[in-house]
């Protein structure tokens, strides 16, 4: 029997033992280059750094002279250049030396954190950087960001998939598809000397606006896994909400069929209710008048002036349920119009992201126009929100991951320990084959 708290509990005992994933870092895989709010103009930003280690160099490396104690630059377009300053007096502004590229880094090439302001947008943030690069492109400042890829995740995550609702093996699944889809595509803006742009084009991506404890645990553990077919890194694509199922890739972009990104039905069995059936955008619509439809139709010289439209419904769908065709009657004429130039109409009309997939039908009664649809997005790869459904239900990232590219493997892209392989009992609730 134990005489005392000390026998009981012998000294280190009630620690926990610390997980391996805990001593890997996010400073790890290769660095990537990603050009900050490329859509959006602007001539100036400023950039706040707090170590002292930060260097200043120009396109032939020579040093940019800081001065004593300078712990932030403002950086302007004169013509084609960037002209550096270390105060913000216009006498200071003025006299700025000018320069083709400006490359902000840290002098032991480590990871610090950076400010950076840019007024014309209204653009505040914080980055994780090793530095960044500052040009002229084609009127615009470009201001790069360079970090390692696996921090670069850790704060993509959080754009991605909302880490405080997704549940750890989606977020898991989130971190080896947006690795696998970066290690894929690298260089794709190689030509503009950059990797990924910060928005939904690539990755969206806004520093350390969302850091999460959560998404960073899920990069961890993950560390340098992809999903590879073949012994090759996969195409590896994923949206908000399928809605019922996936589609084949084909079908959204034109090009070959590819093997695992075909149509998945989103259940583990037919009957049940999809794993995305908790999102926001399972099941939405979209409720207007014929009459405004036949206006903007109008006004794009669909119809003629005084032409009456009388009635829109679904002509063709592909072989995953999606809207390929719709047909329009009016009092003078039948025509037909793809999918992507219906939602162009109607967004004239009735704004942008009405139509949320092409995954709807549609009905008129009279007057009344509707739509009801399901899901958000394109619907290729890995349904997000199905994921987390799969998750709730006890499935790990893996067996996600299995689901949604069949025939695929899980590998490691660095690194020398190889995960367990996919389970090959879990994915009879996809169709794919028999389409």
């Amino acid at each position: 029997m134990c005489t005392s708290l000390a026998a009981c509990f012998p000294a280190g005992t009630a620690k926990t033992k610390k997980a391996a994933w805990q001593d890997r870092s996010l400073d790890t895989g290769p660095d990537v280059r990603i050009r900050l709010i490329r859509k959006a103009y602007f001539s100036q930003a400023s950039i706040q750094w707090d170590n002292a280690d930060v260097l200043l160099t120009d396109e032939k490396g020579h040093a940019i002279p800081l001065p004593a104690g300078a712990k932030k630059g403002y950086f302007r377009i004169r013509g084609e250049q960037v002209a550096v300053a270390f105060q913000r007096t216009p006498a200071e502004l003025k006299k700025a030396k000018r320069y083709q590229k400006v490359w902000i880094r840290t002098q032991d090439n480590s990871v610090r954190r950076f400010k950076i302001h840019i007024p014309e947008q209204q653009v505040l943030r914080e980055y994780d950087a090793k530095g960044f690069h500052l040009s002229v492109k084609y009127g615009r400042m470009a201001v790069i960001n360079v970090i390692p890829l696996e921090r670069y995740l850790a704060q993509v995550i959080p754009e991605e998939m909302d880490p405080e609702h997704f549940t750890l093996e989606a977020l898991k699944a989130q971190a080896v598809v947006a690795r696998t889809w970066a290690l894929k595509n690298m260089k794709r803006h190689d030509r503009y000397e950059y990797d990924f742009c910060d928005g939904p084009h690539c990755q969206v991506y806004k520093g350390r606006k969302k850091v999460s404890s959560r998404a960073e645990r899920a990069v961890k553990m993950t560390l340098g896994e992809v999903v590879t077919y073949q012994q090759r890194l996969a195409e590896a694509f994923y949206h908000s909400t399928c809605g019922g199922n996936t589609v084949f890739v084909n079908e959204v972009w034109a090009g070959q069929r590819i093997p695992y990104l075909a149509r998945v039905e989103d259940h583990w069995q037919e009957g049940n209710r999809p794993y995305c059936a908790q999102s926001p955008y399972a099941h939405w619509r979209v409720l207007t008048s014929l009459r405004r439809v036949e206006r903007v139709l109008q006004h794009l010289k669909y119809l003629a002036k005084k032409e009456r439209l009388l009635n829109v419904q679904v002509f063709f769908l592909n072989r995953s349920g999606r809207v390929k065709r719709v047909c329009l009657t009016t009092d003078k004429k039948s025509f037909t119009m793809t999918s992507v130039e219906f939602r162009n109409v109607l967004n004239q009309e009735l704004g942008k992201r009405k139509l949320l997939s092409n995954f709807y039908d549609i009905s008129v009664d009279g007057s009344q126009f509707l739509i009801t649809g399901n899901g958000l997005g394109h619907g290729v790869g890995m349904c997000q929100w199905g994921a987390r459904g799969m998750a709730q239900h006890g499935f790990s990232y893996r067996q996600i991951l299995q689901h949604y590219f069949r025939g695929t493997e899980l590998g490691y892209a660095y690194g020398s320990e190889a995960p367990a392989p996919f389970s090959r009992s879990t994915t009879q609730n996809s169709q794919a084959d028999a389409k």
